[in-house]
This record gives structure tokens, sequence and C-alpha cells, in this order.
């Protein structure tokens, strides 16, 4: 008699949604136009320091967040640009990545999204498509 084996699918549902946000201003004076103009608190973290296989070198970026207590949300703002490459590869055109994740609300999620965008240094701020993300790894660090 043979052996059952049994196959254990996992479907792993994210708890976090990724806005894109194009601007020319550095990542610090960005965060500070938000925290002024949304009454929030983004604070620098330490860098993340990732090393890139292809490139086989270490790749910097720099890291703000602000977690809302009430909400039970983080909200992160990683810059995608460094000298060496970009953090997600598939969203080049995107200056910056706001990573946030928690209770999701989407009514709540559409107004950040609007209220960001309306901000004079942005030229835009969108919602990224995830399932076109190739290296989920990097979204997935917290």
């Amino acid at each position: 008699m043979g052996v059952k084996k049994h196959k254990l699918d996992l479907a792993i549902e994210e708890d976090f949604c990724l806005l894109g946000v194009v601007s020319d201003e550095p990542d610090y004076k960005l965060c500070w136009m938000i925290n002024q103009s949304l009454d929030m608190n983004f604070e620098k973290q330490e860098d993340l320091q990732l090393f890139h296989r292809k490139l086989k070198e270490e790749q910097v970026y720099s890291l703000f967040s602000y977690h809302d207590d009430d909400a039970m949300i983080t909200f992160r703002i990683i810059k995608n640009r460094t000298e060496n490459g970009y953090y997600l590869d598939e969203l080049k055109n995107i200056d910056y990545l706001i990573h946030i994740q928690g209770e999701i609300n989407t009514m709540r999620i559409s107004n950040f999204m609007l209220s960001v965008g309306a901000l004079e240094p942005v030229r835009m701020c969108v919602p990224s498509d995830l399932s076109r993300i190739k290296n989920r790894e990097r979204l997935l660090l917290w």
C-alpha cells in the first residue's frame, strides 16, 4: 500500500496596498509636506539595504514611516530610485512607493491618494498593480 500524500495550498492575502508617487522633491521634503497637509507624522527610519543579485552590489533606499494607532495602519514611503537601480524594477517611472499596511479601508486610501496627489510638487499619485510585480519579497520585508 502506497503512502498517501496531501498537498496543502495556501493563498496568502495581502494586508497591504501600494501607491506610486511621481515627484521631483527630495524624500524628506515630500514627507514634510505630507505631514503638514495631512496631519501625519512620517519619520526617517534606517535605510533599507538590499543586495541585488544581478548587479552583485548593495542598494540603499531611504525609508520613512508613520503608524496610525487609531486606524491600525502603517504607512511607509520608500524611494524607488538609487544610483544603481530601482526598488521595484517594474515601476521605473515611479519616484516613491507608499506601502500601506494594516486595516485597509478603501475610502480612506482613496482619500489619502487624492490628498497626496493634490500636493504642489506631486505630479501623480496612483495605485500600483501588485500582480505586475515579480520581486514581491521586497514588499514583505515588514
